[in-house]
């Protein structure tokens, strides 16, 4: 009895043994339901369940064979075996949770990764822009498309790039006519060269040859030679208007000077205006942009050192070049030419020619021998340092004429000799400009005319100095006009 109580015993305990691991694996399932989606969960179950049906079979076949061995070893063996299952189970039920919740993290980024292709397609679309042709072209245009396609073609090295557009294919149908006229404005100066060195130039009048230049030489500013065989280097155009002054007779073009009479002109017309009470001074003929001998009015006037002024007072207006043109200085001496017009004459005309003769840098100031003597007769004090620089000379009879001291620059000008000691008031000085000889009343006579006096020889430029024929031959600068302040 007490045998197959223990053999019932054991049997009871494999069968509850049994029932506890199958009740485990069944608790073990629950949580594989929110994985019911993944296959992979239900396999391990099966293999938990293999072992527990081995074991009854072999429990029923033992007791028949041999009860009282298996008795006594199943009951410490049972115990054993029933702690095992017990312990694996807990790592197996801890294990799937585990699995299941990465196997349920990593489905959802399977399924981003999906739409992620959808939205990578924009970025397919983004690179065509990228790659696109418009950054080429806009090189393109730049160096012109044909380089752009021809410099990869022949030479793929860059610094070949730079020769090429510089030389090679693109200097020649492009800046060709680019060049041409570079290359005809070189020749353009040397082309003006051989005719001022020509001898045919040497039989042409010279006042032809100055008066046809409309610029002035290129080159340092000079006064060159003597005020009347000369010419000028690097004229200054005096600007026609000014705040106390404006040029008359603009179509002459002989509003040109070296700087230092256009200084004196700038300095001397708001000095005069003060000494006198005009709006100004009207400025009549300076010289040609190069110098040299006019065509007309002048023998001297050749070096960019003369200057006539108006007796006339500059308007409070502007006049226009028709009336610069038409208006006609004013004599202010009578016509018997021994006297002064009182019509015109003031006293505002001797504080004139004053403040031009007491400038430093002076020379000479040329009036009518009758202003010289009504000078004379006025100022009877204070003459020393200007009243000598002012000699009769003819004509002169609307303007004065004033005549500066050769520059310190101007190694080539001939000064002009100094004048005498004494002031020029003598009455033998001024009698010689009142005689009839001088005065050009021409005698008597008796029989048919004389035949009329040959013409002077004109001028050429080999009766220049020889500086002259570079300063006629050099090229053009651009009109430096003085500033009107």
């Amino acid at each position: 009895m007490v045998t197959r109580i223990a053999a019932l015993f054991g049997l009871l305990v494999l069968v509850v043994g049994g029932l506890a691991v199958t009740g485990v694996f069944d608790t073990a399932r629950p949580p594989a339901p929110p994985a019911q989606q993944a296959a992979p969960v239900a396999k391990p179950a099966p293999v938990v369940e293999v072992t527990p049906p081995a074991t009854p079979r072999i429990a029923v076949t033992t007791p028949t064979v041999t009860p009282p061995p298996v008795v006594l070893a199943p009951a410490p063996e049972l115990p054993v075996a029933a702690a095992p299952p017990v312990a694996t189970p807990p790592p197996v039920v801890t294990a799937p949770p585990v699995e299941p919740p990465p196997v349920v993290a990593v489905a959802p980024p399977v399924a981003e990764p999906e739409p992620e292709p959808i939205v990578t397609a924009p970025p397919v679309v983004i690179p065509p822009p990228v790659a696109a042709a418009p950054p080429a072209p806009e090189p393109a245009p730049v160096v012109s498309a044909p380089r752009a396609v021809t410099d990869p073609v022949v030479t793929p090295a860059p610094p070949v790039e730079p020769k090429v557009a510089a030389v090679a294919p693109v200097e020649p149908p492009q800046p060709a006519p680019a060049t041409a006229p570079v290359i005809t404005e070189t020749p353009a100066a040397p082309v003006e060269t051989p005719p001022a060195v020509t001898g045919k130039n040497d039989t042409l009048p010279a006042k032809q040859l100055f008066a046809a230049k409309q610029l002035p030489s290129l080159g340092k500013a000079m006064a060159i030679g003597y005020y009347p065989r000369g010419c000028l280097s690097g004229g200054v155009e005096l600007a026609v208007n000014g705040p106390t002054w404006q040029v008359m007779r603009l179509s002459r073009n002989r509003n040109w000077g070296h700087p230092s009479l256009i200084r004196f002109l700038e300095e001397f017309a708001p000095r005069a205006a003060k000494a006198t009470g005009w709006k100004g001074i009207l400025v009549g003929d300076l010289s040609q942009p190069r110098g040299g001998p006019t065509p007309f009015g002048h023998v001297s006037h050749q070096t960019g050192l003369d200057v006539d002024i108006w007796f006339m007072p500059m308007p409070d207006r502007t006049l226009s070049k028709e009336e610069r043109e038409k208006l006609t200085a004013i004599n202010v001496v009578s016509d018997d030419w021994k006297q002064l017009n009182p019509k015109y004459w003031t006293p505002q005309h001797i504080a004139f020619i004053k403040t031009a003769a007491e400038q430093p840098n002076v020379e000479r100031v040329l009036v009518n021998a009758v202003i010289k003597q009504e000078i004379c007769r006025v100022e009877t004090k204070n003459r020393e340092g200007w009243m000598s620089k002012v000699r009769p000379w003819y004509g002169h009879h609307d303007h004065i004429h004033v005549r500066l001291k050769c520059p310190a620059d101007s190694p080539h000008c001939r000064a002009q000799p100094a004048v005498p000691d004494d002031d020029g008031c003598g009455k033998e000085a001024l009698a010689h400009w009142f005689s009839d000889k001088v005065l050009r009343k021409p005698p008597k006579r008796i029989g048919p005319p004389p035949k009329p006096a040959k013409p002077p020889k004109p001028m050429t430029l080999a009766d220049l100095p020889p500086a002259c024929r570079d300063v006629l031959a050099a090229p053009e600068q651009q009109a430096s006009k003085a500033s009107a302040n």
